[in-house]
């Protein structure tokens, strides 16, 4: 009875938690849109960011985890296609799964070796896809910067963009690439910056799409909107260093809190298999390992949530 209690309990809490985590990850893109849908409102513009392009032909044959995992492996750098990287995932799951089953000859550690083969590669994919997106995000001051200087130097908003993706920083400027070849197939700048924003998905370039289309539809100075969506940019990326700075060490103590319990289980599960085996055969063995897991996950979304920058 404790045990099936204590595995509810576990399974509500993760689901509770992905719930959350879903819900704080899509509230700073829906708050930016509110913000442009008013600014519209006042000024009679349409400065909406528009949406990705619809994919209604994919839909029912692909999930939204396979198409964003498609994006991750190809936007982190790895030089590997998504095929490629699960296959190893596959790899290490039987190689750690079937040496931790040779080693004790127990099918709960098989399992755990196979959820750890699974993870460990899926985790390097997803930090090398935050990297690059990093490396996108610090770059665009300084490509706003380029294009407000190639248009007070003369040069038009489409041979600026064709400026920029030959002699700027990569990987920002294959970006650009990708847009310049649009605009050779007889795309407007305004058009092809918009088709190029899924690619990148991030705010700050779905603003110049937004600059862009404001100055197609009303004119203006451009170089004075592209010099002051870089200085709104860089200021967002200097606060956002800044408070990763100042809260380093609070960060890093609080991962070494939450890994710690998980990880002395792992190294009894480990070393001392009968210690754990006899844990969790008593009645309340798996109540308290449930409980542990929620306070785990409580804590986790609740420091994942005061660390979040939302400037």
């Amino acid at each position: 009875m404790g045990a099936e209690v204590g595995f509810t309990i576990l399974v509500t809490a993760v689901i509770l938690a992905a719930f959350f985590a879903f819900r704080a990850t899509s509230s700073r893109k829906s708050n930016a849109d509110r913000r442009l849908e008013q600014l519209g409102q006042e000024s009679q513009l349409e400065l909406n960011i528009t949406p990705p392009p619809s994919r209604s032909v994919q839909v029912g044959k692909r999930s939204r985890f396979d198409q964003w995992f498609d994006v991750a492996v190809q936007r982190s750098g790895l030089d590997a296609s998504p095929a490629g990287v699960a296959a190893v995932m596959f790899l290490a799951a039987v190689v750690l799964g079937g040496g931790l089953f040779l080693w004790k000859e127990r099918l709960g550690l098989a399992g755990l070796g196979v959820a750890l083969g699974v993870l460990l590669p899926f985790g390097m994919v997803v930090l090398y896809h935050r990297r690059y997106r990093w490396q996108l995000q610090s770059q665009l001051p300084d490509a706003y910067r380029m294009l407000s200087g190639s248009v007070r130097a003369g040069q038009t908003l489409e041979q600026a963009i064709e400026f920029y993706s030959d002699r700027g920083v990569k990987p920002l400027a294959e970006e650009f690439g990708h847009t310049a070849a649009l605009m050779r197939l007889g795309m407007s700048p305004a058009a092809a910056l918009e088709a190029t924003a899924p690619r990148i998905r991030l705010l700050d370039f779905d603003l110049l799409v937004s600059t862009v289309g404001l100055y197609t539809q009303t004119g203006g100075n451009l170089v004075l909107l592209l010099e002051r969506l870089a200085d709104s940019v860089r200021d967002r990326n200097q606060f956002q260093q800044q408070f990763f700075a100042a809260t380093a060490q609070s960060r890093i103590v609080a991962i070494a809190v939450g890994l710690a319990g998980p990880l002395l289980l792992l190294v009894y599960t480990l070393a001392e298999p009968e210690y754990v085996q006899t844990f969790l055969q008593s009645p309340s063995g798996w109540t308290l390992l449930a409980v542990c897991g929620v306070l785990e996950i409580i804590g986790v979304i609740w420091l994942w949530r005061i660390l979040r920058v939302d400037y």
